[in-house]
């Protein structure tokens, strides 16, 4: 019945309306009691007939609007609903461009960002020992404080029972009381003096520990001008080796005949073994002219073996190198 009243609502509502003026009819129209009429007494009863059936009119083109009215609304949200989808189809498009354009700088980003991430990696290496360090360093000032509290408390109990004996002999002796007295007074220099060592002994921690951290902040920083320096020596002497390779090539290069006077240069790629042999030879920028290519790719083969560094850090680097030939400099 929902199924029916969901897809034809306007017959059903109808049918309902129908129904109900046909009960209405039957029970105000007709009296049971009475014996039946003549057929000349029924002339009213046919008159409420035609006014029921203007109201039924009345109520159905009512229906009728009000379905139109449901239907017009429907379209009307339809349209709305499909221009709201085409928008967002827009947009979505537009924010797969956006994103399409964001991954790809991301991609280089990444590339550009390898290097930083190791040296912050390094770097968080070296602020985890720092860290390390300061928290066993803070342990043992809280084990420190965790003793004098207990000597605090322990010293503070101490004259809690000192006070109740000397109250319970109150009464009974006055030489106790002084007694007493006295030994509270020793007690409280005793405390004094006992505070002012600690006092004394809780600067000299801080002062050693202030040396301890000037002291390690000072070796720090010399090892970072280490570092740099060795970073320094290390670009000087790739330099050098690199301006020797160049260097010992030319002496083992014939120039092609015909390529005086042009400028000719290119990029050569040298794969090297670890004493300076030449493993591999490519150009990966060619000068133009083939037989100036295979000139230079000939004289680093003579010039075998070529300059090495003498760092073994940078000789891991010069296993395979770059460098621009170019006689006319």
């Amino acid at each position: 019945m929902w199924e029916l009243l969901r897809r034809n609502p306007l017959a059903v509502i109808l049918a309902a309306v129908l129904h109900a003026l046909l009960l209405a009819f039957m029970v105000v129209g007709v009296d049971w009691r009475k014996p039946p009429r003549p057929q000349g007494s029924q002339v009213e009863i046919v008159h409420a007939r035609v006014v029921d059936d203007a109201r039924l009119q009345a109520e159905v083109a009512k229906l009728k609007a009000a379905e139109q009215k449901k239907q017009a609304k429907s379209e009307a949200a339809r349209k709305r609903e499909e221009q709201r989808l085409a928008e967002l189809r827009r947009k979505q498009a537009k924010e797969k461009k956006r994103l399409a354009d964001i991954e790809r700088k991301r991609k280089a980003q990444e590339k550009a960002a390898a290097k930083r991430r190791a040296e912050a990696r390094k770097k968080a290496e070296q602020e985890k020992q720092r860290l390390a360090e300061l928290q066993q360093k803070k342990a043992a000032e809280a084990r420190e404080l965790a003793a004098i509290e207990a000597r605090r408390k322990a010293e503070q109990e101490k004259q809690q029972a000192l006070e109740a004996q000397r109250k319970a002999a109150e009464a009974k002796r006055l030489a106790e009381q002084k007694r007493k007295a006295e030994e509270a007074k020793r007690l409280a220099a005793e405390k004094k003096a006992a505070e002012e060592r600690r006092r004394k002994a809780e600067a000299e921690r801080k002062r050693k520990e202030a040396a301890a951290r000037a002291a390690a902040e000072k070796a720090a920083r010399e090892k970072e001008l280490a570092a740099q320096f060795e970073a320094e020596q290390m670009a000087a002497e790739r330099d050098r080796v690199i301006a020797a390779i160049a260097d010992k090539v030319e002496r083992n290069w014939l120039r092609p005949p015909g390529t005086s006077g042009q400028g000719l240069k290119c990029t050569v790629r040298v794969r090297l073994g670890a004493s300076g042999s030449v493993l591999l030879v490519n150009i990966v920028r060619s000068s133009g002219n083939g037989a100036f290519d295979r000139s230079v790719e000939a004289a680093v083969r003579k010039a075998e073996p070529l300059p090495m560094p003498t760092s073994p850090a940078l000789q891991a680097q010069f296993r395979e190198i770059d460098f621009i030939f170019n006689p006319s400099e």
